[in-house]
């Protein structure tokens, strides 16, 4: 049964629109996407980097697990010479599984993602894009995704670029 994943999208520094987009596209090569957001650029995050980020989401179509998607995604980051070290600090590019069509999972393993994002609700750079891709596709914006939109809106404001157009 397919199941569908909200997958966070993030990047810094000066290629990072082109990190987003070739995101885009790989992850458009292993499933079907069913929905996009915008790109947003938004002020540096987390205190480790300077270098402002460039965020989006897309959902995704897919019969395996999360876990297997969450692996698939750290391909997609090393073949964006994304090198995992200081937390928060600027990459080339950062992929999460936000959000799923499915049941809720909780797991200790670092293989086996959370979902939804332990975090996601606390961060308009990624409920924002998520909510935007859901409504695209005329997905049901869950209430708790649409309330923390309303309220990280408030923050220091993103910047929308043009959106990522699906092929």
């Amino acid at each position: 049964m397919s199941v569908v994943f909200g997958i966070g999208i993030g990047a810094s520094g000066a290629a990072a629109v082109e990190h987003v987009d070739g995101a885009f596209d790989d992850i458009r090569a292993l499933w079907p996407v069913v929905g996009v957001s915008r790109r947003y650029a938004n002020p540096p995050w987390g205190g480790v980097t300077r270098a402002p980020f460039v965020n989006a989401a897309a959902l995704v179509e897919a019969d395996v697990p999360a876990s297997t998607v969450l692996m698939q995604l750290f391909a997609i980051e090393r073949r964006h010479g994304r090198l995992r070290g200081v937390r928060n600090a600027a990459r080339t590019l950062d992929l999460d599984v936000l959000w799923s069509s499915g049941r809720p999972s909780s797991s200790s393993s670092s293989l086996a993602p959370v979902v939804p994002h332990a975090r996601l609700l606390q961060r308009g750079f990624a409920v924002i894009p998520l909510m935007e891709a859901m409504e695209r596709a005329g997905l049901p914006v869950p209430h708790t995704v649409r309330m923390a939109a309303a309220t990280l809106q408030l923050r220091p404001p993103m910047m929308a670029l043009p959106a990522v157009r699906l092929r």
